[in-house]
């Protein structure tokens, strides 16, 4: 079909047109053509660029509901932690003496002492957006250093997190694991021959000095704000779900 319809052109016709045609007319021909290649161009990176703001905008969502997850996890362990602060405060301000707390507010902290906790956060977002090339498209830098300090100040709080829990088993654990049956019994009544029994240990009474100063003042609420200031960044930026 298309040979057939070769041989129907009048090539003497189209050169005698060409022929015809004075040098403004090249120009406009060859303006035509440029013109046309340009706004082909022209339209495809502009399909480029919508599809690689969606897709930076899609992962940055997704980064935000990552970090509130993390949020979550960090509200938790922190909750957690606080009632061994709580308990190390009480006996420090009272120069480790129990009997001189009310017995029923060492009934309150009755199991802590077998509390052994693990904090994690999650960074799957962020490494898909580091992975990828749209992490190059993004012309805001600071925004960026900021987002990477977020996760950098999550992985400083779960290396200092876990490794009280990991001390506060490897001094519990063998504790425990000596007691007799009757001094086992006596861990159960909570009250103050239970912090006595406790206390009687140089390794646990020790221990229990340390949540009290453990974490220096505001540590904990700076980094909730930091978690909360940049999921504010990033519905301004990005918009919400």
């Amino acid at each position: 079909m298309h040979l057939e319809s070769m041989e129907k052109i009048d090539w003497n016709r189209v050169k005698t047109t060409i022929k015809k045609w004075k040098p403004g007319d090249y120009v406009r021909q060859i303006s035509v053509v440029v013109i046309g290649i340009l706004i082909t161009f022209a339209g495809s990176n502009l399909i480029t660029n919508c599809s690689e703001k969606r897709d930076i905008q899609s992962t940055m969502l997704l980064i935000k509901e990552e970090l509130k997850r993390n949020k979550q996890q960090f509200e938790y362990i922190v909750s957690e932690f606080s009632e061994d602060e709580r308990l190390s405060t009480l006996l420090v301000e009272n120069n480790m003496n129990c009997r001189a707390i009310s017995e029923d507010s060492l009934k309150q902290f009755n199991r802590i002492m077998g509390h052994i906790r693990s904090y994690s956060y999650t960074r799957n977002a962020l490494d898909i957006l580091k992975n990828s090339m749209l992490m190059q498209k993004i012309s805001d830098k600071e925004f960026l250093l900021s987002l990477s300090e977020i996760y950098e100040t999550l992985e400083g709080f779960k290396l200092s997190m876990n490794g009280y829990y990991d001390m506060k088993d490897a001094v519990v654990t063998p504790f425990h694991l000596s007691l007799t049956d009757e001094q086992t019994d006596q861990l159960c009544e909570g009250g103050y021959d239970t912090w006595d029994l406790y206390l009687s240990d140089k390794a646990v009474r020790n221990f229990l000095r340390i949540p009290q100063g453990y974490f220096t003042s505001g540590y904990r609420k700076r980094i909730e704000q930091k978690i909360d200031k940049m999921i504010e960044a990033i519905e301004e930026k990005y918009g919400s779900i």
